[in-house]
């Protein structure tokens, strides 16, 4: 190990996380507004610091070494730490930014009234809020608290359960007479697996993939077939009688979690904002 190693500075970690996250110079110049030179530059250095090569380049790409796999774990939790740690420090002057993730048709429903009842309660604190239909690394992505529905992932997150969604079947209104394995499926991203507990159905190919929930109610909306929605989604559709439900049961009922690291459970700024998601989902489920 090289005896400059003590000059790392969270910067050069920062950096070679997102260069392991994007494999390319360019890009991670591109994200952190360097000059490419830049990054190449401080790539060497961090090398030459830590006393390993890192990673393998070539003309387009990077790829981690042994040594750049097993570092990158560690500069990772060295990252976590500190982004700990500023938490602390912000959540104690009940101020600061906190960062989080929802699913877009969640969030397109329950934003506003949350961070219209979290700002009344807790003005001094700055939220940026991230709609997103793909899943995210709440370390690596630099969030404080991700919203996720379906079961508690095998991490070493802290999670707490907001509420359960209830999955239906919906179908556009132009199919009422019609049988469900006749109708086009439409699905998004974890669908086809809730779809084997339906007898008959398990075996149907979708004719449409899509990967946002609300853009799929739109689609059946406009008569293209039969999916899976949340009650939330569902229900304020079918009583204006554009799409109907094709069986008497729901698909499945999902949880629906809040994720936070575990050093970050006694922020008040989390409880606060995880109180006003649960008393939204109470009033749309």
């Amino acid at each position: 190990m090289s005896e400059t190693f003590d000059d790392l500075r969270l910067r050069d970690l920062a950096f070679f996380d997102r260069l392991a996250v994007l494999g390319s110079l360019g890009a991670t110049a591109r994200e952190l507004h360097l000059p490419k030179a830049t990054a190449s530059r401080w790539l060497s250095n961090l090398e030459a610091r830590v006393g390993q090569s890192l990673v393998k380049r070539t003309t387009r790409s990077v790829a981690l070494t042994p040594a750049g796999l097993a570092f990158v774990e560690r500069v990772r939790d060295v990252l976590r730490s500190a982004q700990v740690a500023k938490a602390g420090l912000e959540a104690g002057a009940s101020g600061g930014l906190l960062r989080i993730s929802v699913p877009v048709p969640m969030g397109r429903m329950l934003v506003g009234p949350v961070i219209a009842a979290f700002r009344d309660r807790l003005p001094g604190v700055r939220l940026e809020v991230k709609l997103q239909a793909d899943p995210v690394d709440l370390v690596r992505d630099r969030f404080d608290l991700v919203l996720r529905g379906g079961p508690l992932p095998d991490s070493g997150l802290r999670g707490r359960r907001l509420a359960s969604a209830t999955v239906w079947a919906y179908a556009s209104a132009r199919y009422r007479n019609e049988a469900p394995a006749r109708i086009p499926l439409l699905v998004t991203p974890g669908d086809e697996a809730l779809l084997r507990r339906v007898k008959g159905l398990g075996a149907l190919q979708p004719a449409v993939r899509l990967d946002d929930r609300s853009a799929l109610a739109d689609a059946l909306v406009w008569g293209a077939g039969f999916g899976l929605l949340p009650t939330f989604l569902g229900e304020p559709l079918r009583a204006r009688g554009e799409l109907l439900r094709l069986f008497e049961a729901p698909v499945a009922k999902l949880p629906i979690h809040a994720l936070y690291h575990p050093a970050q459970r006694d922020d008040p700024r989390l409880q606060v904002l995880m109180d006003e998601f649960t008393r939204q989902f109470e009033r749309v489920f």
